[in-house]
């Protein structure tokens, strides 16, 4: 599951967060420990870092250069997440973030407002991958009949943010009743 999409300035400063699943934590500490990190392998002549592991969840990163100030692009997942998958997905909102604000990124002033007319891309990325990786098992659970909606819905709002779980639960619904 993504968890967090994070893209901030080399230098720590969030342009953009966003909370899709069940681990929420505070924005400025882990845009913080993204930019350390980057900026440590960068130190230690990795040139930069591709993915940190823990225990149950890891950060997988993009850096984009073609700017003056880099952007780490950065999401929080589950552990055992298919990095390829990720990367792509990752790759995907680094290339359609840089291609509509590559001019508010050279010509930044402060004003993050100029950044949140992505959120809606960012949030249609995020929800195609929720929906070919989850929908069809919500759904054929309750087909199935081997769960009851309500313990479904349950379940998907134990796993997503509200704003997923909500879209989540009417497209399984309205698949289940047609």
């Amino acid at each position: 599951m993504i968890h967090n999409v994070y893209i901030l300035k080399k230098t720590g400063e969030s342009l953009l967060h966003s909370y899709y699943g069940s681990i929420e934590v505070d924005e400025s500490l882990i845009t913080g420990f993204l930019s350390a990190i980057s900026s440590f392998a960068e130190e230690i002549g990795a040139e930069s870092v591709e993915s940190l592991i823990m225990k149950n969840m890891k950060f997988v990163y993009a850096l984009d250069t073609s700017t003056q100030d880099p952007i780490i692009f950065a999401v929080c997942v589950d552990r055992e997440e298919d990095s390829k998958k990720i990367e792509f997905i990752l790759r995907k909102i680094k290339n359609k973030f840089m291609e509509a604000h590559r001019t508010d990124i050279e010509e930044y002033t402060g004003d993050l407002s100029v950044f949140k007319v992505f959120y809606k891309e960012l949030d249609d990325i995020v929800w195609q991958y929720v929906l070919e990786k989850y929908g069809k098992t919500f759904q054929e659970l309750i087909i199935n009949k081997k769960r009851r909606i309500d313990e479904v819905v349950t379940s998907i709002h134990r796993l997503f943010s509200p704003k997923i779980a909500a879209r989540l639960i009417d497209h399984i619904l309205e698949a289940v009743y047609q």
